[in-house]
């Protein structure tokens, strides 16, 4: 049988639900990303969805990147303006009916924009010696017109997962709601922020979160000391002063959910990685009008992924769910399952005319968007904005017990074959997280088309199992989740359609570092592995990270003694290791460092040059393989290299390398 996951080059470039937003009145929009004619890059467009059909509200070869939707059914997006002959965009505003037209015109475009009831709320960001729009505007185009990117800094951190941090300084800003169907342009007035406390380094604006009436401003500041920072939620309400919502130096808070009548707000917060300190995070409810701020939960042991607040005032969630997901109503402190227990997860969670909408999938089923009635969670799905992918095999779950006698389970992948197949374990990155939902990277179809089977585990620090899943291996990443790992992967080939003697071993992010720990720790027991952005010596990848939440945590010293860079960095067993490596890495990736690629490329060439190593190099890619042509390369190197090793068959260099 086969399938478009035989066709890599299609499947990298398969239409794709991006995002997905709804207004209370009733409009749903999604956003829907396809390739060029060229196929060498993704165009988004916005598409109106209703329960049984969709209309595309954008078109032609630029991408809309959807902004807001007001109550009077228009909708606003950012796309390139063919004024600007170089860069820039413009917001527009589709009106329920007729043509999009520009309401404001920005060379360095907005951060983002919310629309009430009454007005539109706005964050801009400006260089640093302006203070009005146009100003900074005539600076970006200066800037342009030399070919400067040059920025001077005089904080942390410089860079942030693939982007450098710009020069420039966020603002807020309001506006009147423009006409549907005049000619006006937004007169926007900006909103004085909070003063910053004594000792900060460094005071920025978040995010903003307003009431549906317009007369409340929510925000996020970033207060940075040193390297690590923590937010703090200050309100604005009737255009007066500032008032201090929620601070803490050891936590950061976040804007959730604001209740549609502006009576409350929900707030979470987070507490870092310590060494010693369990990451946390949990929920608090915000009385906006007597300034109250309380504890929502103590009996929900999941974290929240998304939050809506209904017209009636219930509070709805998404969190994931042992190799799953679902929605929650969240009650006195307790959450109970709206969506029935079913395979999926879900994301994106809104509300529109009494239902909610959200976008749903599961490792056998790319995202699409549904409705979700609140009372009975009964589900109705919309027309596919995907193209068609039929499945070249069977998802199935495994569960093993662990040393420590933890339950574990994982999610196995497996073709259609009459013979034992070979076996692939993809660690998942985070190292907060879980295989379950789709993803274009990572997927497993691709592999199993071409007779693998994937092993999908969810080992200790994985989210969805409670707060005391996540606690193990948090103070010794290559422990616990390694050895249950391991506990899996013996599970799987316990069983007769696997093939004992043939393994590999493969992760990225984190799931790179756990594939790094296993190259120096499981002699020839996989027969290659494979590291995409993975962590190679903790010290280092500490010190030149975008992430200083990472330095205080992976050097601090642990309460057993020692730190997670001294006891469980990879790099230290690089003479141990003995099976082929295929190094991937994007020079543009911030988070986990190119730095860390060169140094494990130089470990396995000085200590094991003739084990067949070879490494991927993506000078234009970060943190994720994007672009099309990249991600069909990624793909077929990876196979290939699994085919050498695990198959017997020569390296065949994909076609795009030359």
């Amino acid at each position: 049988m086969t399938s478009s996951f035989d066709n890599i080059p299609a499947f990298v470039r398969s239409r794709r639900v991006a995002g997905l937003a709804a207004h209370r009145s009733g409009t749903v929009v999604a956003t829907v990303s396809e390739p060029d004619e060229k196929g060498s890059a993704f165009i988004t467009q916005l598409v109106r969805v209703e329960p049984t059909s969709t209309r595309y509200l954008t078109h032609g070869s630029e991408s809309a990147s959807l902004l807001a939707i007001g109550a009077r059914g228009e909708v606003y997006f950012t796309r390139k303006d063919g004024k600007e002959e170089e860069k820039g965009a413009a917001v527009w505003m589709l009106p329920p009916s007729g043509e999009a037209r520009v309401v404001l015109r920005r060379f360095e475009g907005v951060d983002s924009f919310t629309v009430t009831d009454t007005g539109i709320v706005v964050t801009a960001s400006l260089m640093p010696s302006a203070e009005l729009l146009s100003e900074s505007d005539d600076l970006a185009k200066q800037r342009s017109e030399a070919k400067t990117n040059a920025v001077l800094y005089d904080s942390f951190p410089i860079r942030r997962w693939n982007e450098d941090c710009g020069p420039t300084v966020r603002h807020l800003y309001v506006a009147p709601l423009p006409e549907l169907y005049g000619e006006d342009e937004l007169e926007l007035t900006e909103v004085d922020l909070p003063e910053a406390p004594e000792g900060v380094d460094e005071w920025k604006l978040g995010s903003v979160e307003a009431s549906r009436d317009g007369t409340t401003l929510l925000l996020t500041m970033n207060a940075r000391h040193d390297i690590t920072s923590a937010s703090q939620v200050w309100c604005i309400r009737e255009s007066g002063e500032p008032v201090l919502v929620a601070a803490d130096p050891e936590l950061s808070y976040g804007i959730e959910a604001v209740a549609p009548d502006g009576s409350w707000a929900l707030l979470g917060s987070y507490l870092p990685p310590r060494a010693g300190q369990v990451v946390d995070d949990g929920l608090l409810r915000y009385e906006i009008a007597i300034g109250k701020l309380m504890p929502l939960t103590d009996r929900f042991e999941e974290s929240a992924t998304g939050a809506v607040i209904t017209d009636s005032g219930e509070l709805f969630i998404t969190a994931n769910r042992v190799g799953r997901g679902g929605i929650y109503r969240l009650e006195n402190g307790e959450g109970t399952l709206v969506t029935d227990d079913d395979e999926y997860a879900y994301s994106s969670l809104s509300y529109s005319a009494g239902q909610l909408v959200a976008l749903r999938s599961s490792l056998a089923e790319p995202p699409g968007v549904v409705f979700i009635d609140p009372e009975s969670g009964a589900v109705t799905e919309t027309p596919s904005l995907t193209d068609d992918l039929e499945l070249p095999g069977e998802l199935t779950e495994i569960s093993a017990t662990a040393l420590d006698g933890t339950q574990l389970r994982a999610w196995l992948a497996v073709p259609e074959s009459d013979e034992p197949s070979p076996l692939v374990v993809f660690a998942h990155g985070g190292p907060w997280g879980s295989w379950n939902d789709w993803t274009w990277r990572w997927n497993p179809w691709p592999f199993v088309a071409r007779g693998y089977a994937v092993l999908m585990p969810d080992p200790g620090i994985s989210t969805g199992y409670g707060k005391k899943m996540v606690s193990r291996g948090h103070d010794a990443l290559g422990n616990e989740p390694f050895t249950d790992i391991m506990v899996l992967a013996d599970a799987a080939i316990a069983r007769p359609d696997i093939d004992e003697a043939r393994q590999g071993f493969a992760g990225g992010s984190y799931g790179g570092y756990m594939a790094n720990w296993v190259a120096g720790h499981t002699g020839t027991r996989f027969k290659c592995i494979v590291t995409h952005a993975g962590l190679w010596d903790i010290e280092t990848m500490s010190k030149a990270t975008d992430n200083g939440e990472w330095y205080t945590w992976m050097m601090g010293e642990l309460p057993t003694g020692g730190t997670q860079a001294s006891l469980w960095s990879p790099h230290l067993s690089a003479q141990k290791i003995e099976a082929p490596m295929l190094v991937i890495h994007g020079d543009k990736d911030y988070r986990v460092p190119f730095n860390q690629a060169l140094e494990l490329w130089q470990d396995l060439q000085r200590l094991h040059p003739e084990a067949g190593n070879k490494f991927l190099y993506f000078p234009d890619e970060g943190h994720w393989i994007l672009k099309p042509a990249n991600a069909q390369i990624w793909y077929e190197t990876f196979i290939a290299f699994l085919d050498e090793h695990l198959l017997g068959k020569s390296f065949e260099r994909a076609g795009l390398l030359g």
